[in-house]
């Protein structure tokens, strides 16, 4: 009796096509990547209910010929190679002839299209991968296709299909991606008839950042010159990185490309995180940016249906490339100057009174009243631990002596313990650890939010805009008050008061993207909010001490609960023991 049988064409078909089409924004970076292998100059990306009801690409390249639409809908139909030879020297996106066919597979689909060598176009209608309807049409050279119902003869699948805003935000991610890297072509994008994302396609990539992710992070940007051919790989890198300050808790802002393809290469990523060096925490990644430029000899590209993964033959030698420029680009950038001016700015603020409200204008009775308390519920993991896992038990700062007391690189506070052993403690990873444990101290299982004198509406990137919008109550949970204005425009009319005086109208966003980018349970999230006051008000690494504070530092420090670590987990002293040190010296 027959236990193995072969699956119908049809149920092939379907099966196939989860591997390529798995929600919208696959469809979407399918189909962007046709027009781009085809030559054009201008792509319209226009969704319907963020592409549940329509997905509609149309663009001004080259066309399908009359002869080759039906053809270009079955599986392994491609015009960019011949035979596996070919992969050698692929210049396209797009090689397997899968994608079109896919589609069509799971949604009712409209091909409009014609030919630049051609006087007329075709129309071509499917449902289900089944060719409805042909005819001759008249249009302009290009192509535009639309798909609808998408997964419609796929129960299952559809129900995979996340929130509206959810979808939205991963096709305009997938906009974004080849925006960036063809900044040359006009990209524009609409949502239910409304512009949501355009670029002016005047080749400028930094142009394409700015309109993706806004003015705050692009002049924070370092400019990685194209460098000059290496090696017979011909390896060339152009882009932008990141000054150490605009720095992410997650890969989310690393865009890496090879050969003008988006990939996702876990070698690329360290490569770049490598040439940062000591100028990034661990497991804090910088804004990027980064095109390389290869033989396609040198890569193997066909891994993975989507394209998304490669492979280089000579790892080690692309790694030391790209972190050679990184670093070379980061050495010869000016990293400082905003950093001490606000510096400057925050000492002016005064820190006699770490978490009260500022002094000055507005201080006293009236500005008390505006405070509000938010009660939160918070588990008693708030509540901090006498001792905390993975510190060394040996490692106390209790036994500090009180002096002698002293400062190197202006970072760094020397002291001595009564065992003779020598303390090196990081003068704000410490006060980091003092603020937040004051902080836990004051307002325990609440959180309260001040009313801000004059109301701040920031300017939103397309991808900000629909963070704040799925994250409205959390951050409402951790002490903002922000409100939708009609025209599409946030209002923020209170913050947290921990953060009340200390930070600026251009850092309210970075803080709430880091918040709202957390997706831990929200007294995790609201320690985060202590741990960021506790960051801005603690002295800086560069501030010269005096005598007496390096003092009240380390008196501070001994009545904290976990002395060891800042809230963000860094080491806040190293200790080199007395032995070590006579074994240095030839003493033992």
């Amino acid at each position: 009796m027959r236990h193995i049988f072969v699956l119908e064409e049809h149920t092939i078909g379907k099966i196939a096509a989860g591997e390529v089409v798995d929600r919208p924004a696959s469809v979407v970076k399918e189909l962007v990547e046709n027009s781009l292998d085809a030559g054009c100059r201008h792509v319209i990306v226009e969704l319907g209910d963020s592409g549940r009801d329509y997905i509609r690409v149309t663009d001004d390249g080259c066309g399908i010929s009359r002869e080759d639409v039906e053809v270009a809908f079955q599986k392994h139909a491609t015009s960019k190679i011949r035979k596996i030879e070919d992969l050698l020297t692929l210049k396209t996106l797009g090689f397997r002839g899968e994608a079109l066919p896919s589609i069509a597979a799971v949604s009712r689909m409209a091909v409009s299209t014609r030919h630049r060598d051609e006087d007329f176009g075709t129309f071509l209608s499917l449902d289900g991968g089944k060719i409805k309807e042909r005819r001759r049409i008249t249009r302009s050279i290009g192509t535009t296709i639309e798909v609808k119902s998408l997964f419609y003869n796929l129960p299952a699948r559809m129900g995979t299909i996340k929130s509206r805003s959810t979808e939205l935000r991963h096709i305009m991610d997938v906009f974004t991606i080849y925006a960036l890297i063809y900044p040359e072509i006009k990209f524009e994008l609409f949502h239910d008839g409304r512009l949501v994302l355009s670029t002016s396609g005047n080749g400028k990539m930094l142009d394409v950042i700015v309109k993706a992710f806004g003015h705050a992070v692009a002049k924070e940007l370092i400019e990685l010159k194209e460098s000059e051919p290496s090696g017979e790989t011909g390896l060339k890198l152009y882009g932008f990185v990141s000054k150490p300050a605009v720095s992410y808790s997650t890969r989310r802002y690393i865009f890496t490309y090879v050969n003008r393809r988006y990939v996702k290469n876990e070698l690329m990523v360290n490569a770049i995180k490598r040439g940062y060096r000591t100028l990034l925490p661990k497991n804090i990644y910088p804004f990027a940016v980064l095109s390389l430029q290869i033989e396609p000899s040198e890569i193997n590209v066909n891994i993975h249906p989507k394209k998304h993964e490669i492979t280089f033959f000579h790892p080690e030698n692309v790694f030391q490339f790209i972190v050679s420029s990184v670093s070379t680009t980061l050495r010869h950038a000016d990293l400082i100057p905003e950093v001490v001016q606000r510096a400057e700015k925050e000492r002016s603020v005064g820190r006699g009174e770490l978490f009260g409200l500022p002094e000055g204008k507005g201080k006293g009775k009236d500005r008390e009243k505006e405070a509000v308390s938010v009660h939160v519920h918070v588990q008693s993991s708030f509540e901090t631990p006498e001792t905390e896992s993975g510190a060394n038990p040996e490692m106390s700062c209790l036994d500090i002596l009180p002096a002698p007391l002293y400062q190197v690189l202006d970072s760094y506070i020397i002291a001595e313990s009564k065992s003779g052993d020598v303390i090196m403690i990081d003068q704000h990873a410490a006060a980091e650890r003092i603020n937040f444990e004051k902080l836990i101290a004051r307002y325990g299982r609440r959180i309260e939010k001040q009313a801000l004198l004059r109301p701040y509406v920031p300017e939103l990137s397309p991808n900000q805009l629909l963070l704040l919008r799925e994250s409205m109550q959390a951050l409402r949970d951790m002490g903002f008050d922000i409100e939708p204005l009609g025209d599409g425009s946030y209002i923020i009319r209170a913050i947290p008061v921990v953060f009340h005086g200390m930070v600026h109208e251009d850092e309210l966003m970075e803080i709430i993207q880091r918040l709202i980018e957390d997706r831990s349970r929200v007294e995790e999230r609201i320690k985060l909010v202590f741990a960021t006051a506790a960051c801005k008000a603690s002295i800086k690494a560069g501030e010269k001490l005096s005598y007496e504070s390096m003092r009240a530092i380390v008196e501070e420090l001994k009545k904290t609960k976990i002395p060891y670590t800042c809230p963000h987990g860094r080491p806040t002293m190293i200790r080199l023991t007395r032995k070590e040190i006579e074994k240095r010296f030839k003493r033992r």
